[in-house]
């Protein structure tokens, strides 16, 4: 198999990326995940230390921690990169240097067509500069507020789904399922951005507290319906629970009966007694 695919550095921040122990071929892509992509200066103690592109500072304490591996197991898997020349290490009291051997071949494979693009940029800056009008500026400052509106309009969405989960997940002490996660762009997330947009993050919520009133959605009355998240986010049940469909009814008491099974009647006790007097 050829060719390559680039790699985000925010795949260390999913939890699927996370879950411990680390395979063999986890802990050396997450070698190349960690080496900086262009050279810095480190604080080490007291001083700072130049490391250049594709080094990085660790320990092997870290990475134990990092995989979820034995000392051992690290000693032995980075003398095995270092035998393949796939790593350079070097070691002190303080800390591991470790560089990828080789490093811009795995992220510099596509820089003629990058430097290429970089250069077509760059010429279209420079005509831009010398032969730019007002209306060219003033479409550019129109596009970074819009860029502004879209990146706090998603960032307003980001917190409204967090909080429709916190809020959902507080139904569990009542029966209900709990939900970790809504993947951005799947199913589950369009039809709960489409309620967000149409009711408003409060509306919402409020669909979710009233499931804690109803013993019909709790499962308490038909033992055949079980409530689930995507059930709740569908428009049409979504509706039908806001506007109380589902509600318990108590302003309704049952007439009191007695042991005969006939509705006990009320009587004006001193009309009653009158009457028994003859007054």
């Amino acid at each position: 198999m050829q060719g390559w695919i680039k790699i985000h550095r925010d795949l260390l921040d999913n939890e699927l990326w996370s879950d411990k122990p680390f395979t063999k071929g986890q802990a050396w892509v997450d070698l190349l995940l960690l080496a900086n992509h262009k050279d810095k200066n480190v604080l080490i103690g007291s001083h700072t230390e130049m490391v250049e592109r594709g080094s990085f500072i660790t320990s092997e304490l870290k990475l134990m921690e990092r995989w979820g591996w034995g000392r051992k197991k690290v000693k032995l898997f980075l003398n095995f990169l270092e035998s393949q020349k796939m790593i350079e290490r070097n070691a002190n009291n303080k800390r591991t240097a470790i560089t990828i051997v080789n490093y811009g071949f795995y992220q510099d494979c596509d820089l003629p067509k990058e430097q290429q693009k970089n250069s077509k940029r760059t010429a279209k800056e420079q005509q831009r500069d010398s032969t730019g009008t007002a209306k060219e500026h003033k479409q550019e400052r129109m596009n970074e507020r819009m860029k502004e509106y879209i990146d706090t309009n998603v960032s307003i969405k980001q917190h409204s789904i967090q909080s429709i989960i916190d809020a959902w997940n507080q139904l569990e002490p009542y029966g209900i399922k709990m939900i970790y996660r809504i993947n951005p762009g799947s199913k589950r997330c369009t039809s709960l951005i489409a309620l967000l947009e149409q009711f408003g993050e409060e509306k919402v919520i409020q669909a979710v507290d009233k499931v804690k009133q109803s013993d019909f959605l709790q499962g308490k009355t038909d033992a055949r319906f079980s409530l689930n998240f995507d059930w709740f986010i569908n428009p049409n049940n979504f509706v039908k629970v806001l506007e109380g469909k589902y509600d318990e009814r108590h302003d309704k008491k049952p007439a009191t009966k007695n042991n005969n099974n006939f509705e006990r009647r009320h009587y004006d006790m001193d009309d009653l007694e009158s009457k028994l007097l003859g007054r």
